[in-house]
């Protein structure tokens, strides 16, 4: 993905919590299982020091859930979500097919844990370190998409 789509800073943000938080659960059709297992040999290669691993849930989705759970608490959160139908504005929303959008996921991770992500300073790119603003994000699509037209 270019850094000029629209999406890239969703796209990015979305790579930066997959690698920064445990205790995560995806949510994948079944046909992105060896997508699935790639992403976690990425972190392992990458991440030496991490035990806790993504977990995945296979199903017959129309999109990509990624959720923060808390088992303990019996709560989860969904963070991240790849789809062409907007969820609520404080989740990451990639807006795009399954499989275009779970690609471009993946390759910023693996852009990410390249760069030394996460545990350099500055290395996750622009306004990284600045909380996430998905609210502004999206008016800021909204903008450059009526632009376009």
């Amino acid at each position: 993905m270019r850094m000029d789509n629209d999406l890239w800073p969703v796209v990015r943000e979305s790579a930066r919590r997959i690698l920064r938080l445990e205790h995560i659960l995806i949510k994948l059709p079944h046909e992105l299982s060896s997508d699935y297992k790639f992403l976690c040999d990425e972190i392992s290669n990458n991440i030496p020091s991490r035990l806790i691993f993504p977990e995945v849930q296979y199903g017959d989705y129309e999109k990509i859930e990624v959720k923060l759970t808390k088992p303990e608490l019996d709560y989860d959160e969904i963070l991240i979500e790849i789809g062409l139908e907007e969820p609520d504005q404080n989740i990451c929303w990639i807006e795009s097919d399954l499989y275009q959008g779970w690609k471009w996921l993946l390759e910023s991770c693996s852009d990410l844990l390249s760069a030394g992500y996460p545990g350099c300073i500055g290395c996750g790119g622009p306004n990284s370190e600045e909380p996430w603003d998905e609210i502004s994000n999206r008016s800021k699509r909204r903008y450059s998409q009526e632009k376009k037209i």
